[in-house]
């Protein structure tokens, strides 16, 4: 059976696991921003939108683990 600090530092690891990716898929949101051009086009970048909704996603999940401390 795992500790108590065990698995804070278990839930530490996640959510530094969770930052760093929801940190580089923000770097290629960036990217992609300065290249689409008008509202039609980001409207219809499937891409940007799985990115955006992966973002969501990752910010969803690091709020929980820091509920959970």
């Amino acid at each position: 059976m795992m500790t108590l600090e065990e698995n804070l530092e278990a839930l530490n690891s996640i959510k530094r696991a969770l930052v760093r990716a929801h940190d580089d898929i923000t770097v290629v949101v960036d990217v992609m921003e300065t290249m689409l051009r008008t509202e039609k086009e980001f409207a219809d970048s499937r891409v940007y939108g799985k990115a955006c909704q992966a973002l969501g996603i990752l910010e969803e999940q690091i709020n929980e683990i820091t509920k959970l401390k």
